[in-house]
Parts: structure tokens; C-alpha cells; sequence
């Protein structure tokens, strides 16, 4: 192939590019030559090393200046050497392109290299994928030719991986393996080919070495035999030595008439091997083009799958989409019923609230009122206690007063009698004295009765009015906290009694104390025991009315702790209404979410599409067949052509090692004198199979 058309080809690929805009402006080789059109595609594969600051150093509008061409492709192969040394292999070390000889006379070859390298960046660059797509939907024969130039530049640069093989993505698929197996065997027979190829050459150059040797020395024989005629002959040893000249003349004739037909013969099979070269490498170049095809098939597979597997995804929620019609209704129904419930217990909290500060206020009022109530049971106790005392004082002074009016009586007849025998009794006149005291005493007494039932009726009379007053209160505020405090009132009735009838019976030991402490003064020590028996009494029934005071307060602290749990148990019950209205609006929200998301069209339009991937995956699955059935049919045509080529090869060794031994032979009875018959038939026995083994 013309290096002209290597550039043509280089150059629609070149042409694939969008270049200013626009597609396909640089039509002809001189276009391409100022650098400007490779500089953009440059920047286009490689934007992170062929950056914006890059390309503005490449000039533009230079016209037929050879010289700015010059610099734009010195600039433009610099930074192509650099990138491969960075990204492809950095101990790369290859023959530049020569950037004059483009921008002066624009060379084809040095055009053609530099092309190769851009491809090879194309090639080895992150969007390699897109790249290698692109090539693979253009002609044929510009594949073809793109995929040559990528291997001369392979065979140029070595061990760098520009190949399709190192480009493609390789999956674990079990056909693509036998492939890549199959591709590294041909690459093997290629390089044995080639091996082979270069023997031949270098036994070719060495027999026409020893061809031109026995030209000459034919030459020089014939001259010692022309001497020999002029001469005339002496003796019969020249005569001998003549005929040994004749004998080694025919057979150096003999023998190059050999190797002439073993040249014609290797030439041959130097032209069939490089025709299957030929054919192998053909064959490498399809089955690179069919692995491509099986990797975009099996992507567009993968795709086919998962389409599926979002329609069945989508069929799925289209028949739970009415269970969440049905949810969603039941769910709209249990809103309404949680709103009137919050709604009802929102009413409930304000009446709760309200009800609250009443109960708050009607609680201080019944502290105050208990207190007040306990301060006038104590003060009527107490008026009771001395009522009591002073009825008993009172009796006593009745008692006394009949008894005082009988003595009186008694004494009036005494006093009678003594005014009768007064005379007699003026000798006892300290006596007398002795009764005017008693006489006095007795009038006062009478003066102290009268005071204290006045007393008395006063007393009963602030009492009575003070028991008007309590059941004017008691009949004004009880009502209102009866309902409230029922339990605590009765409980508060019985510890009140209870606490009543203990002061009463501390009240009677005190005053039964006071009293006996008057009779030990007036009587002396006699009454100890009755004191001390009292001030047990005493200490017994104060212990008493502690025990009941501190019961008192345990069941006031426990009515308080009820009323507080009650208030938390309410404070809770809303907490978890106003919880169960937001779950409730959570859920509305995202069953409203759902169904929009349902209501996509995109699903009616997708059944169409999924047959159609199905039908265009079948055929694939079709091409694949048929592709590994030609496949099968190339590998056994491949064994049979290496079985033939090992029978050749080891045929031609034996021929080797039969004619090296044979010339070890002429050249050992060169010296010594004529050949063995043994050798004779050998050499004439191959003389005679050239011919079929050419055939």
C-alpha cells in the first residue's frame, strides 16, 4: 500500500473530529500541514496534557509560511513524545517525525508517522471506548488500514500497548478466552513464520556465497584446463589430473544444479508461508473485529436485562398501586377520625385547663378553710371543756349553796340560840369571832354563784352563736368542694374526731392534773402516784395524736401524688395524639409520593421497546453462532496447515543432514582420492528425489 493512500485513510479518520465547528473542513493533506487541524484533535483526545494554555501557542492563518508550519509541528511532536514517555511507556524511545520535511515539501512517510502517533494517543487515551467505536463504524477499508498503521506503529514503539486487545475492556465470557487464546497463537505462528522466513534468507545468502565461491573456482579450472590443451601432454599423470579436473568440474556442475533447484524449491515455500502470513494476520484483524462486536453485544445484553428487570420492577408496583389506593382511603378515613378525637381533646384540655386553676384556687380555699376549721374545733373544744367545768363548778356550787342553806338554817336556829344564851357565852368570846369569819365566808360563796352562772349564760350564748356562724359557712363553701373531695373530706372527718376526741381527753387528764396538783398542795405528798400515773396518760395520748397528725399528712401527700400522675397521665395522652397526627401525615405524604410516581406515562411506551431489544438480541445470539462455527472450521484449517508445515520442515532437515554428511565425504575424498560406491548411490539417489519433493 502506497504511503498516499495510508494518508487518505489517516485522513478520514482525522475527518471524524469536530474541528472549528464544524465536520470534515480539512479535505486534503496541505490542509493538515500547518499543524492547526492535529493540535485540535489533540486537545480534543487529551484535554488534561494538550490543555487550552497548549493549543493557544499553536498558530493560526499562517497561510504558505513554511516556516510557522514548522514551528506548529515541532511544538506539536514535542508534546506527542512527552505524552507517550508520561501515559504510555517512559522508557520509550523512538525516531521522530521530521517536522521539516512536512511543513516544506509535505513528505507522505514523515505525515503518515506523525498521524500514527495522534491514533496511537486516540488509542491509549481515558475515551479510548468512543474512539474505538468510532473506527469500527467506518469503511472496511480504512479499518483495515487504520489497523495496519496501528501495528507498524506497535512494531515501531516495541513493548507499548497500542494495541485494540490492550484497549478493549476483556470479559470472563468463555468464547472471548478461546479467542484471545487463539489470537496469541497466531501471534506465536506468526513469529515462527517470521523466524523461519529469516533462515531461509540467511541460507539463501549463504548458498549463493558458495555459488559465486564455485563460479570462481569453475573459472579458474576451466583456465587450468585451457592451459593444459595448449600444452601438449607429457606424461600419463597430467593425463590423470586432467580427468580428476573433468570428474570435479561435473560434479560442482551437479551440485549447483542442486541448489539451484533447492533455491527455486525454498523460494517457494517462502512464498506460501508468506501468503499464510497473509492469511493469519487477516485472521488475527477479524477476530479483533469480532471481539468488539461480541463486547458491544454483551453490553447491549446487559442493558436488554436490566430494562427488563425495570419493567417486572414496574408491573410489580403497578399491582401494588391499588392495595395503596385502598390503604391510602383507609388511612384518609382514620384522619378524619384522629382530627375529630384531637379536636375533641383539645376541648377537653381547655375545659382541663380551666378546671384546673378552679380546682388550683378551690384547693387554697380548702387549706384555708381547714385551718380555720381546725382553729375553731380547737377553740370550741375548749369552750365545751370549760362549760363543762364550769356546769360541774356550777353543780358543785348548787350542792354547795343547799348545803350552805341548810347551814344557814342550822345556824339561824344556833344564832338564836346563841342570842338566847349569849350572856353565857361572853366568856368564850374568841369563839364568837371565830364564827362571823365562817358567817362572811358563807356570803361571799353566795356572791361568787351568782357571778358564775352570769358567766355561764354568756359563755352558752357566744356558743350558740358561734355554731350559727360555722353552718352558715360550711352550708355556703361545702357544696362546692364535696364533689372534689369526698374521699379526702372523709377521711379528714374521721382523723378531725379522732384528733377531737384526743384533745378532749388531754384537756381532762390536764385538768385532772391541775386538779391533783391542788390536792398535793393542799394534801402533801399523798397523791404522787395519781400524778404520775397521770403524766403517763398524758404522754401516751400526745404520742397518740402525733401517730394520727403524721397519718394525716401521708394521705394528703398521697392525694397529691394521684393528682399529679392524673395530670401527667393527661399531658402523656396528648403527647401521643399530637405523635399519631404527624405519623398520620407522614404516611398521607408518602402514599401521595408513590402514586405520583405510579402515574409515569413512560411505562405504556415501553413494551415496544423491550420486544424490539428482544428480537435484535436473538439475532445476535445468531451472529455469535455463526461466528464460532467459522471460527471451529479456521482452527482445524489452522492445524492442518502447522501439521503440514512440521512435515515439510523436518523432510527439508533430513535432506540438510544427508547432504552435509555427503559433503563431509566429497570434500574428505577430495583430498584422499575417488568417492566409495556407497556415496555415489546416495548422491544419485538425491539427485533423483528433488524433483519429488519440489513436486
Amino acid at each position: 500500500m502506497s504511503k498516499y493512500e495510508l494518508c487518505n485513510s489517516l485522513l478520514k479518520w482525522l475527518q471524524t473530529f469536530q474541528l472549528n465547528g464544524s465536520q470534515g473542513s480539512y479535505s486534503t493533506l496541505e490542509d493538515i500541514t500547518d499543524g492547526v487541524a492535529m493540535a485540535q484533535v489533540l486537545h480534543q483526545i487529551a484535554p488534561e496534557w494538550f490543555s487550552p494554555i497548549w493549543l493557544s501557542k499553536i498558530k493560526t492563518n499562517i497561510g504558505d509560511n513554511w516556516r510557522l508550519k514548522v514551528s506548529n509541528l515541532k511544538k506539536i511532536i514535542v508534546s506527542v513524545a512527552d505524552y507517550y514517555q508520561e501515559y504510555v511507556n517512559p522508557r520509550l524511545d523512538f525516531v521522530k517525525p521530521d517536522a521539516v520535511r512536512i511543513g516544506e515539501h509535505q513528505d507522505p512517510s514523515e505525515l503518515v508517522k506523525l498521524l500514527q502517533l495522534i491514533l496511537g494517543c486516540a488509542v491509549n487515551c481515558n475515551r479510548k471506548q468512543e474512539y474505538i467505536q468510532k473506527i469500527m463504524q467506518m469503511e472496511e477499508s480504512v479499518q483495515n488500514v487504520i489497523m495496519e498503521s496501528i501495528q507498524e506503529l506497535e512494531n515501531l514503539l516495541g513493548s507499548a500497548p497500542l494495541s485494540f486487545s490492550s484497549s478493549l475492556n476483556i470479559g470472563p465470557n468463555v468464547q472471548i478466552d478461546q479467542l484471545v487464546s487463539e489470537l496469541q497463537l497466531v501471534s506465536e505462528a506468526r513469529d515462527r513464520f517470521l523466524q523461519k522466513s529469516n533462515d531461509l534468507e540467511n541460507q539463501v545468502t549463504i548458498l549463493l556465497e558458495e555459488k559465486s565461491l564455485i563460479l570462481e573456482e569453475k573459472k579458474r579450472l576451466e583456465d587450468q584446463l585451457c592451459k593444459l590443451n595448449d600444452e601438449p601432454v607429457k606424461d600419463n599423470n597430467s593425463r590423470k589430473q586432467l580427468d580428476i579436473l573433468n570428474e570435479q568440474i561435473f560434479k560442482l556442475e551437479t551440485s549447483r544444479d542442486d541448489y539451484r533447484l533447492k533455491l527455486e524449491i525454498q523460494e517457494k515455500e517462502m512464498a506460501e508461508l508468506l501468503i499464510k502470513f497473509d492469511s493469519l494476520q487477516q485472521a488475527a484483524i477479524e477476530a479483533r473485529q469480532l471481539k468488539d462486536e461480541v463486547d458491544i453485544l454483551r453490553e447491549e445484553a446487559d442493558k436488554a436485562e436490566k430494562l427488563e428487570s425495570t419493567l417486572q420492577s414496574y408491573k410489580k408496583k403497578l399491582e401494588e398501586l391499588s392495595a395503596l389506593k385502598r390503604q391510602v382511603k383507609v388511612l384518609e378515613d382514620k384522619n378524619v377520625q384522629y382530627a375529630q378525637q384531637h379536636f375533641d381533646l383539645e376541648n377537653e384540655l381547655k375545659k382541663a385547663n380551666s378546671w384546673k386553676t378552679q380546682a388550683e384556687m378551690y384547693k387554697k380555699q380548702v387549706a384555708e378553710l381547714r385551718n380555720s376549721l381546725n382553729e375553731e374545733t380547737k377553740k370550741l373544744d375548749k369552750l365545751e371543756f370549760e362549760n363543762m367545768k364550769a356546769q360541774e363548778k356550777l353543780n358543785a356550787l348548787q350542792r354547795e349553796k343547799e348545803r350552805l342553806i341548810v347551814e344557814r338554817d342550822s345556824l339561824k336556829e344556833a344564832n338564836e340560840e346563841l342570842l338566847c344564851t349569849k350572856l353565857q357565852l361572853k366568856e368564850n368570846s374568841p369563839k364568837l369571832a371565830i364564827l362571823e369569819g365562817e358567817s362572811n365566808t358563807i356570803s361571799d360563796g353566795i356572791i361568787s354563784t351568782i357571778e358564775l352562772k352570769r358567766e355561764l349564760v354568756k359563755l352558752q350564748h357566744e356558743n350558740t352563736v358561734l355554731k350559727i356562724h360555722q353552718k352558715q359557712a360550711e352550708d355556703e363553701k361545702l357544696p362546692l368542694l364535696q364533689t372534689m373531695h369526698d374521699d379526702l373530706l372523709q377521711q379528714c372527718k374521721q382523723l378531725q374526731t379522732d384528733c377531737r376526741q384526743a384533745n378532749q381527753h388531754i384537756m381532762q387528764l390536764e385538768a385532772e392534773l391541775k386538779e391533783t396538783n391542788e390536792l398535793q398542795v393542799t394534801s402533801g405528798g399523798s397523791g404522787s402516784n395519781v400524778v404520775k400515773e397521770l403524766q403517763s396518760q398524758l404522754v401516751a395520748e400526745k404520742a397518740l395524736r402525733a401517730s394520727e397528725s403524721s397519718e394525716k399528712d401521708r394521705l394528703l401527700l398521697e392525694l397529691k401524688h394521684v393528682k399529679t400522675v392524673l395530670f401527667e397521665a393527661i399531658a402523656a395522652k396528648d403527647q401521643e395524639c399530637e405523635e399519631l397526627m404527624e405519623k398520620y401525615k407522614k404516611c398521607l405524604e408518602k402514599a401521595k409520593s408513590v402514586m405520583k410516581s405510579l402515574d409515569c406515562p413512560e411505562l405504556l411506551s415501553m413494551g415496544d421497546q423491550i420486544n424490539f431489544l428482544r428480537t435484535k438480541n436473538a439475532e445476535k445470539d445468531n451472529l455469535l453462532e455463526e461466528m464460532e462455527s467459522k471460527f471451529q472450521q479456521s482452527k482445524l484449517m489452522k492445524e492442518t496447515e502447522e501439521k503440514m508445515i512440521a512435515s515439510v520442515f523436518y523432510n527439508f532437515a533430513q535432506k540438510k543432514e544427508h547432504e552435509s554428511m555427503d559433503q563431509r565425504f566429497i570434500n574428505s575424498n577430495a583430498i584422499t582420492g575417488p568417492l566409495p560406491l556407497l556415496v555415489r548411490q546416495r548422491q544419485s539417489g538425491a539427485s533423483r528425489r528433488i524433483p519429488y519433493s519440489s513436486k
